[in-house]
């Protein structure tokens, strides 16, 4: 398998989360699968700035 191949996984999210990224499909055109890799590279990104810390619950701010 090539390095940067990406590997499936399973994950379970609340049905505001999938609203929400379905909504964000629906009107962007972009995947449901993209919109999660998008926001989930963000969040780690996020995180990583930080030095992995953060507190429980997270909370992110979009800039513009």
């Amino acid at each position: 398998m090539k390095e940067n191949t990406t590997k499936p996984l399973s994950l379970r999210f609340s049905p505001k989360v999938r609203k929400t990224i379905k909504k964000l499909s629906d009107d962007s055109g972009i995947t449901q699968s993209q919109l999660f890799e998008m926001v989930l590279s963000a969040a780690c990104v996020a995180i990583e700035k930080r030095d992995y810390s953060f507190r429980f619950p997270p909370v992110f701010e979009i800039a513009d």
